[in-house]
């Protein structure tokens, strides 16, 4: 088979744009989607994540919905030329690798979408209610900031995801919420999530959640664990309730685009 190079894949959906004709992708195999999820945790992951759900730098592209790209032809666009105004580059990369990140990209928004939700999200709300989940999460314009932001978690994560960050929240957890712990050459010790680190200093967030710097000078010595500073709830709710929290995340999408 012979591959389009980017330039006449580019040239293509110029083309497109002045016709009605709409750029589809032609490489759409399951191959070619393994193959774009390699290209993507190579390439897009430092930004996006390494499953494509958002990280410090991007937005989550695993919903199927994306603000600057209404089609797979958008898409390439969006990879090939960047998104002027953000941190969004645009990539020379040949034009079959980026219809293959295209088809990975599309078959994560296809997989979440075929998950159902068992429990009642009615429910799940009291339940988030009663738990008092936004005094360590933020949402929907209210709680703390300690934890992750809840307003578009269903979004962010697919209903297996939302199931095991309640029950085994230390599987998977992004750097920024590890637990640092430091002892000053005073005596006081600190702890709270490590924000950001350079040569000189650490920036945590405490279990107030304040912000503060720490001078590496002061420390007599320091811990970080990668873990998650919240609980299990598989032996605090039944089974049922469960199912009715993760229903009632999965509602919470908000403006994640």
């Amino acid at each position: 088979m012979k591959v389009m190079t980017l330039a006449a894949l580019s040239a293509a959906a110029a083309l497109a744009q002045h016709s009605d004709t709409v750029l589809v992708n032609p490489f759409q195999t399951p191959d070619d989607r393994a193959r774009g999820a390699v290209f993507f945790r190579s390439q897009c992951a430092s930004c996006h994540g390494a499953d494509a759900t958002g990280g410090a730098g991007g937005p989550s592209l695993a919903t199927g919905t994306f603000r600057h790209a209404a089609s797979d032809e958008g898409l390439f666009k969006v990879i090939t030329k960047g998104v002027p105004g953000t941190p969004m580059p645009g990539f020379s990369m040949n034009g079959r690798e980026i219809w293959q990140i295209v088809g990975y990209l599309r078959s994560l928004s296809a997989s979440r979408m075929a998950e159902q939700a068992a429990g009642d999200a009615a429910k799940g709300r009291a339940i988030v209610g009663a738990q008092k989940c936004t005094g360590c999460h933020w949402m929907h314009g209210g709680g703390s900031p300690r934890g992750l932001d809840l307003s578009t978690i269903g979004a962010r994560l697919s209903v297996g995801e939302l199931k095991r960050a309640l029950v085994d929240p230390s599987a998977e957890v992004a750097p920024q919420y590890w637990l640092w712990e430091g002892k000053l050459k005073s005596g006081e010790t600190i702890k709270g999530h490590r924000l950001n680190e350079d040569t000189f200093s650490i920036q945590i967030m405490d279990g107030a959640g304040k912000l503060r710097g720490v001078d590496k000078s002061t420390l007599a010595e320091q811990k970080l664990e990668r873990r998650s500073a919240m609980p299990s709830f598989k032996d605090r709710m039944s089974e049922a309730q469960i199912n009715d929290v993760v229903a009632y995340l999965a509602t919470l999408k908000g403006d994640a685009r």
